[in-house]
């Protein structure tokens, strides 16, 4: 099956259109999503309809999707993140609060696992480093592993003939990675499909990937999409200034 890969959409529509309609020209027949569909962005409402309109969607929960719902302290976050977290509060309906209290925080599916952050500590816990991918490694059921969060494509694989080792690669545009076999099943191997919304790898174009589960492929793809109406959208709102600049930088 081919599967659309998806993270950190965080309320921006504009890039959430132009990657789901790059998912539908690719034929994709499924979707998979690591959570943060809300905060920083100036349009959280329709991003959630659009998203929750969805067919064969698997989506776990993220950090500032539990902090729009109360389920996580925003004191936690920095200004910028907590000032969205409540002005995002006020924006939606109530079918897309039930539908955010909804979401699980791991899934684990016949042909993957998903969770926001770490198996470990699935909303809250970064995957930046080898050691963390190898003291996560007994989390996981099923692989290839899905995570967001970091809002960086990448990707850790187990290597060396007894696994010893652990590597870490950066992903970049239309580079693709063939997931390795152990017997039967998938060998331990994550991927970090970047953020929709809001990159952070100093790529300002949205992020996504395309997983092939027959194929047992994983690419990563870029998309440009309109940033400046995205900052014009942000700031006609009481939302920080700067989480209109950052977008321009993918920082």
């Amino acid at each position: 099956m081919l599967y659309g890969v998806f993270s950190d959409v965080h309320s921006n529509m504009e890039a959430l259109e132009i990657v789901l309609s790059f998912f539908q020209k690719q034929g994709v027949e499924a979707f998979i999503c690591g959570g943060d569909l809300v905060g920083y962005g100036p349009q959280p409402e329709q991003c959630l309809r659009k998203i929750r309109a969805l067919k064969n969607l698997s989506v776990v929960c993220g950090n500032h999707d539990l902090a729009v719902i109360e389920r996580m302290d925003p004191n936690w976050f920095n200004s910028c993140a907590r000032a969205a977290v409540f002005w995002t509060r006020e924006r939606l309906t109530p079918q897309s609060r039930r539908f955010l209290e909804s979401l699980p925080g791991k899934i684990e599916h016949k042909e993957f696992s998903l969770v926001h952050g770490t198996p470990r500590k699935p909303p809250e816990e970064y995957l930046l480093s080898a050691a963390q991918f190898r003291e996560n490694v007994s989390y996981v059921q099923t692989w290839p592993l899905f995570v967001g969060h970091s809002h960086i494509p990448l990707c850790f694989k187990l290597s060396g003939e007894k696994g010893e080792k652990v590597d870490m690669l950066f992903l970049e545009d239309g580079e693709g990675v063939k997931i390795p076999c152990a017997g039967f099943r998938a060998a331990p191997i994550d991927f970090n499909p970047g953020s929709v919304g809001q990159p952070r790898d100093h790529d300002p174009r949205a992020s996504c990937a395309l997983f092939d589960s027959k194929k047992r492929t994983f690419r990563i793809v870029r998309l440009d999409y309109d940033i400046s109406s995205v900052q014009a959208k942000i700031r006609e709102t009481e939302l920080p200034e700067y989480l209109a600049l950052r977008l321009a930088f993918g920082q």
